[in-house]
């Protein structure tokens, strides 16, 4: 089989994989390479037999570890129609008002007239005092920002998410760590949450420990057979840890990706 000098797909000869998100229109999501050129690539279905071709421009980073299964980021939801694959595009349906009615038009109160000043000049020194008062003040801020910040820059510190929780036990973890492993390190969560259907390919389990500002994150090939892949932040969901793989690179491309929920 011809590689055409992308590395990535020496991985793929001979072993079974799953596209993440899977490619909709297509129940079952195990694959084989088939074939590749410079452009696309073939992937053949295990359980129907059917091959689609994918433009290797969809196709992003590829897991080194195939337990549960070896996973095929794909940069975009694609979906198969028409005998090949192309982006999932989300349908918007405009509604109308019923009978054609128009929608009612509101008129907003006319506002009132501005009070004029004695003169020019009163006019030019609030302007001056306005000015002034919130160049002060804008000072200030940027002074107790600063301060506080420990000397981060000020506009950052305006906009960062808060990440902080009461502890890091998440740290402990590996992606070598079953379900009963992480409670025994973590604790029982408070609550429990499947983030997909029962039938589908690839599974993925919350674990909520809401009074620590953060949920753990496990994923299996069955819900007997679950493992650690990394911790988000709650509520921001930004991703505190992501498991490393055992041939280089991290979960943190499927934390980001991960079924809505």
């Amino acid at each position: 089989m011809k590689t055409h000098e992308d590395p990535r797909f020496a991985e793929l000869a001979g072993r079974t994989f799953a596209f993440f998100p899977a490619i909709r229109n297509i129940e079952h999501n195990e694959w084989t390479l088939e074939k590749e050129t410079w452009s696309e690539v073939l992937a053949r279905n295990a359980g129907t037999g059917e091959e689609v071709w994918v433009p290797r421009s969809h196709i992003g980073k590829i897991s080194s570890a195939d337990a549960p299964i070896l996973i095929v980021g794909l940069l975009r939801e694609l979906q198969f129609k028409g005998g090949g694959v192309s982006p999932f595009r989300q349908q918007v349906v405009s509604m109308s008002p019923p009978g054609g009615a128009s929608r009612p038009t509101v008129t907003s109160p006319e506002p009132p007239a501005p009070k004029r000043t004695n003169s020019a000049a009163d006019r030019q020194t609030l302007s001056f005092i306005g000015k002034a008062l919130l160049a002060g003040l804008a000072v200030v801020l940027l002074f107790v920002m600063f301060n506080f910040s420990k000397g981060e820059n000020p506009i950052a510190a305006l906009f960062r998410t808060d990440t902080s929780t009461t502890d890091q036990r998440y740290l402990g973890l590996t992606n070598t760590d079953s379900y009963y492993l992480v409670v025994s390190k973590m604790g029982q969560a408070e609550r429990e949450q499947w983030l997909n259907a029962e039938e589908a390919d690839l599974q993925f389990q919350a674990l909520w420990y809401p009074q620590r500002s953060y949920l753990v994150i496990l994923m299996g090939g069955t819900r007997a057979d679950m493992r650690y892949i990394g911790t988000l932040h709650d509520p921001s969901r930004k991703v505190l840890d992501a498991a490393h793989l055992s041939r280089g690179g991290d979960t943190g491309s499927l934390l980001r990706n991960l079924p809505n929920f």
